[in-house]
């Protein structure tokens, strides 16, 4: 018994790690820029809405860009410019649903 629940818990962990954005640059020319990557992605990627989190204020994004090749989605988000980074996170909503990314720790 304590086999088939440790493999069930396993196996969620594995398949919920799979389906992750992950944050994968940050430049600040002309704005802001976030690229975000999802080796996982659905065919369809749908953004409705990015909003940075940065020093306890929140800032739309100016500029919203997916493209998806081969199963593999990348996320350019650009912002108001920044030049100071404290508790940075993005939001995202990606086909209806909240996704929340730490940038910069």
């Amino acid at each position: 018994m304590k086999k088939i629940f440790l493999t069930a818990v396993f196996s969620l962990a594995v398949f919920a790690a799979s389906a992750e954005i992950k944050f994968q640059s940050l430049d600040n020319v002309k704005g802001t820029n976030v690229v975000l990557v999802d080796e996982n992605a659905p065919q369809t990627v749908n953004i409705t809405d990015a909003i940075l989190s940065n020093n306890g204020s929140e800032y739309p994004a100016k500029e919203i860009r997916c493209d998806v090749v081969n199963g593999v989605a990348t996320y350019k988000l650009k912002f108001k410019r920044h030049t100071h980074f404290k508790d940075t996170k993005v939001t995202l909503t990606v086909n209806g649903k909240k996704i929340t990314i730490d940038i910069l720790d």
